[in-house]
């Protein structure tokens, strides 16, 4: 019979060996008993407490009459000890197998769900996806495989193809019914073009199209009328390069990559016939022919820029500022797509690193596309090229806007002309580094859930056995296309290379949106901005001119000559205040590369701006000033209180911008106050017609007036401002964004 004190030391045997099997077998904190593996404990009537948890392998060698035979209970203890002769511990019952069992499920179940949270994939897009049914022609409408007006085949050998020369065009006009008619008008209209209206698309077979790439590619020619589409599987490329540039086919079949040797056909299929190259992920957002212009030859988009090696080593780019190359457009001919085909004939077994996807970058992709756009831009700089052979190189917003957001520019930007779907899967995910180790995959996790993941891949970057960049210029100059029209090339500096963070800021916002920075909740669209309210009033008085229409615009603290070039680019004169070396230098020579010395005059003296007679003098020494604009960096106390005296005389400009914020204000030496009487001022001096677009706007919301005078902010999305609002609005203006106000004089002309 058992006594008390077998009891409690069989008690406390059977509770160390249940608390062992829990603390050794626990997987995942929170899933309860079955995560545990601790077995559900099954109470018996009758069973004194100590013998009543140990479930019903235990509880069999219990007897109510005579207790617990701790005989038994001992031999079946034993078998948790060593098997001497097996050398492995034996299971004393089937249930604890099942515990193993269960354990060993739901760890593989934890790394499971860990795995998927690393690797899942990315959130569908607004395109229904089909990756198994394959379509033919006719249900992707593409036509049939010969003939037709959709889907053109690539001439076979033996038949000569229509010679098509870069000064003239003829559009194919589909003859059946377009719901916009007005559309096509212009697309057909006689006007010719260097570049071919014609698409070409490319995949490895019409087979492997899905409903997805369907849909992108139908936007080409729903958005297109009179733009002839076609599209190329991998066997039509191959007798392309065949027979249109034997001298290449040997390098291109060498090319082991499918992606490398797509890569080569799309630069030689538009060296060859020009057009538009566009990859079937993409999605025409706008008309070509609203942003090609007569006289381009090629036309590229920015696709980033970063301030470190490091970054752009994270994020997969192998240039800090690198172009794209899933679309872009050219006339036949052009040097730089001679230049990259020459590039890759030479290298197409070159092996430029020891990443096999930095290799098909280097090799193929945008890091070759890159250098040799850069070496045309910088020859024609120098005069070494000729000039009608011209680049321009369109901002992120255009062309390179990541389906995520990335940098912060959406796709849903009015300004965006071609969208990346990003459905591709060329890149090997080994190919960058190697495999990642299983604790590389928790640290990225973690560091995602800790939303610091793009720091922590910059900070590993450089420690990469496989870390390659090259040699950044910190003197050279990068070329954006400017959006406004007529369209003109800015130049900036790459980030990272200067140490004012102003200038800096001010050149990544050009790369990245063409124009500008503005702050607004919904993005300003063409003819809206504050430059074009500028051109608004500088039209207003170039009108009332006679003979002399030109204007006289003067830009206090111009940057990179945005504004500046722009009136410019209208026939206007300008003076631009500048005393930033590196702004001074950019400008300079963005004004030289577009051709507008006669038109833009840099004044660089600080000092002289400074002074509060400085306006007021120019104007006289030029007979008038028609607009003005002061931006957040020339506002300071004394020019404010010179400009009242032009403000108020003879010679005032019809129009006027301000940029303000927050901190403009308190650096400017001028109050609250102050600035509130200033605009009282220029109330009462004739300002009556103000408007403003910024933070404050978007907190105010004020669109109209209850006013009879007809605005120039009329159907605009700026707020209204009138004397007894001032106030509100510069209260209500941001710390560090800038509010642009814009103010008309009611004696200027009407519009």
């Amino acid at each position: 019979t058992a006594t008390a004190r077998d009891r409690r030391v069989l008690s406390s045997r059977f509770v160390r060996s249940r608390r062992r099997r829990r603390s050794r077998y626990s997987v995942c904190l929170g899933v309860g008993w079955f995560a545990s593996g601790t077995p559900r404990v099954k109470m018996r009537r009758g069973l004194p407490p100590a013998v009543a948890g140990f479930g019903t392998t235990r509880a069999k060698y219990y007897d109510g009459d005579s207790g617990y035979d701790l005989e038994r209970a001992a031999e079946d203890d034993d078998v948790y000890k060593y098997d001497k002769a097996r050398g492995r511990r034996r299971r004393a019952t089937r249930e604890w197998v099942r515990l193993r069992t269960r354990s060993t499920y739901i760890k593989i179940a934890c790394v499971l769900v860990v795995l998927y949270l690393v690797f899942r994939p990315a959130p569908p897009d607004t395109f229904t996806s089909s990756s198994t049914a394959a379509l033919d022609a006719e249900e992707l409408q593409l036509g049939p495989r010969t003939g037709g007006d959709r889907l053109a085949e690539v001439p076979r050998a033996g038949v000569s193809s229509p010679r098509i020369l870069p000064t003239t065009v003829t559009s194919q006009v589909k003859t059946q019914k377009h719901e916009n008619d007005d559309m096509l008008a212009r697309n057909t209209s006689s006007g010719s073009k260097l570049v071919p209206r014609l698409v070409h698309q490319t995949y490895k077979s019409r087979s492997a199209l899905t409903e997805r790439d369907a849909a992108l590619m139908k936007t080409w020619s729903d958005m297109n009328p009179g733009w002839e589409m076609r599209f190329y599987d991998d066997e039509d490329c191959k007798r392309f390069v065949n027979e249109h540039f034997p001298e290449y086919y040997q390098a291109y079949a060498s090319l082991e990559k499918k992606v490398e040797q797509s890569d080569f056909f799309r630069y030689l299929v538009v060296l060859k016939l020009g057009g538009v190259y566009a990859d079937i992920d993409t999605e025409c957002r706008q008309p070509l022919d609203d942003f090609i212009h007569a006289k381009d030859t090629l036309i590229v988009g920015w696709e980033n820029e970063f301030f470190t090696d490091s970054q752009a080593y994270s994020r997969h780019f192998v240039r800090r500022r690198q172009v794209l190359n899933w679309a872009f457009a050219g006339a036949p001919g052009h040097p730089v797509l001679i230049a990259v085909a020459n590039h890759i004939n030479a290298g197409a077994q070159k092996i430029f690193t020891k990443s096999t996807n930095r290799n098909t970058l280097e090799r193929t992709g945008p890091g070759a596309f890159t250098d040799a756009l850069m070496d045309h831009f910088q020859k024609l700089r120098e005069g070494e090229a000729n000039t009608f052979w011209n680049v321009r190189m369109l901002p992120k917003v255009n062309f390179g806007t990541h389906p995520l957001g990335e940098e912060g520019v959406s796709q849903d930007h009015p300004d965006v002309v071609i969208a990346h779907r990003y459905s591709g899967g060329w890149k090997d995910k080994s190919g960058w580094n190697g495999k990642r180790k299983w604790y590389e995959h928790m640290a990225i996790l973690f560091h995602s859930l800790k939303s610091d993941l793009p720091e922590y891949r910059e900070k590993i970057a450089s420690r990469d056995e496989h870390f390659q960049m090259p040699t950044v210029d910190s003197e050279k100059m990068y070329p954006v296309n400017a959006l406004w029209k007529p369209s003109f090339d800015l130049l900036t500096p790459l980030v990272g290379t200067l140490e004012d963070e102003v200038t800096t800021a001010e050149g990544y916002w050009l790369t990245l949106y063409g124009r500008p920075k503005l702050a607004t909740l919904s993005p300003l669209r063409a003819g809206e901005t504050p430059a074009d309210m500028l051109l608004v009033g500088l039209n207003r008085r170039a009108a009332t001119g006679g003979a002399n229409n030109k204007a006289i615009f003067v830009d206090v603290g111009a940057g990179f000559g945005y504004y500046a070039i722009a009136m410019a680019s209208q026939a206007h004169d300008v003076y631009a205040y500048e005393w930033q070396d590196a702004m001074v230098k950019n400008m300079q020579a963005a004004v030289d590369y577009n051709g507008l010395g006669k038109n833009v005059q840099i004044m660089t003296e600080h000092s002289s701006i400074e002074r509060g007679d400085e306006l007021t003098a120019l104007a006289e020494r030029v007979g008038k000033v028609d607009g003005l604009r002061i931006s957040g960096r020339g506002i300071n106390g004394a020019l404010l209180d010179g400009a009242k005296s032009l403000l108020s005389s003879p010679l005032h400009p019809g129009v006027v911008l301000l940029e303000l914020n927050a901190k403009v204000l308190a650096s400017s030496g001028y109050s609250t106050k102050q600035f509130i009487e200033l605009f009282e001022f220029m109330w009462n001096a004739g300002y009556t017609d103000i408007g403003h677009a910024g933070p404050s706007c978007d907190g105010r919301g004020v669109r109209s007036l209850k006013s009879q005078q007809q605005s120039a902010f009329d159907s605009k999305a700026w707020c209204r401002i009138d004397v007894s609002s001032i106030g509100r609005v510069v209260s209500a203006m941001d710390d560090n964004e800038l509010e642009a106000i814009v103010f008309f004089h009611n004696g200027a002309a009407s519009i």
